[in-house]
C-alpha cells in the first residue's frame, strides 16, 4: 500500500517536474473575464452526451496583443459537446470536449477558433484545457498579427460557481450553469515550440489518483 502510495506521489511529483523544465515561450494574447453577475454558461446533459454553450455572454477582455486601449467590452459566443466518456476518480470529473469560441463586437473578431482536450474540475470549479501539441487548437483574428498566432496555441477556460457541483450523469458531465473567465496563448514566428500541455498534466494527475484509489482498494494479503 505504501508503495502504491509512493507511486502515486512520484507520477504527480515526476509529472510536474517535467513539465516545469519545459522552456516556454508562448505569449499571452488575450485574456477575459464574465462582465457583471449571472451564470451565462450552460452545461446540458442528455441521454448521456453534454453540450456546453454561451450565447453573446458580456466579457471584459483585460489584456490582447493588439494596439488597442484595454478593458475592452466584448461578447463570447462558447459551444462545445463531449466526444468521449467521462472519468471519475476520487471525485474528480475528467472528460474530453471539442468545440468553437469567438470573442466579438460588432464587425470586430477579438479571436475566435477551435479547440478539442481535456476539462476537468470538482466541486464548484471545471477547467478546460486546450493546447499544441497533445489537443487541437486554432486561432483567428483581425487585430491580432497573424504572426503571434502561428503556433503553438493553448486556451485555459476556468468554470466558476459551477450550480450544481460536478457530478457525472449517464457517464458524461451533468448539467450545470456557471460563471467564465479565460486565458489564451500562442508562440510567435521565429520562437522555439515548445509548449506544455495541460491535458496531459490532467492524465499524470488521473493516473496519480488512479494509483491511490487502487492502494486504498486493494486487500492485504493474509
Amino acid at each position: 500500500m505504501n508503495r502504491l502510495k509512493h507511486l502515486a506521489l512520484a507520477l504527480v511529483i515526476g509529472g510536474a517536474a517535467m513539465l516545469a523544465s519545459i522552456p516556454t515561450f508562448a505569449t499571452v494574447i488575450l485574456t477575459f473575464g464574465q462582465a457583471g453577475g449571472g451564470s451565462p454558461i450552460v452545461g446540458t446533459n442528455v441521454a448521456g452526451t453534454t453540450t456546453i454553450t454561451g450565447i453573446n455572454i458580456p466579457i471584459t477582455i483585460t489584456q490582447i496583443d493588439a494596439p488597442l486601449a484595454t478593458p475592452i467590452a466584448a461578447f463570447l459566443t462558447f459551444s462545445t459537446h463531449n466526444i468521449g466518456p467521462a472519468v471519475s476518480v476520487m471525485g474528480f470529473i475528467f472528460q474530453r470536449f471539442a468545440g468553437t469560441f469567438s470573442i466579438t463586437n460588432g464587425g470586430t473578431n477579438f479571436l475566435s477558433g477551435t479547440l478539442t482536450d481535456a476539462m476537468f474540475g470538482a466541486g464548484a470549479s471545471l477547467t478546460l484545457s486546450a493546447s499544441m501539441p497533445g489537443g487541437a487548437v486554432t486561432f483567428n483574428s483581425n487585430v491580432i498579427p497573424a504572426s503571434d498566432l502561428a503556433a503553438d496555441q493553448a486556451i485555459s477556460l476556468a468554470f466558476a460557481n459551477v450550480t450544481p457541483g460536478v457530478a457525472m450523469v449517464n457517464g458524461s458531465l451533468g448539467s450545470f450553469t456557471s460563471s467564465i473567465a479565460g486565458t489564451f496563448s500562442a508562440t510567435p514566428e521565429g520562437r522555439q515550440r515548445q509548449v506544455s500541455e495541460p491535458g496531459s498534466l490532467a492524465l499524470v494527475g488521473l493516473a496519480a489518483f488512479g494509483a491511490l484509489g487502487f492502494s486504498r482498494r486493494k486487500p492485504r494479503s493474509s
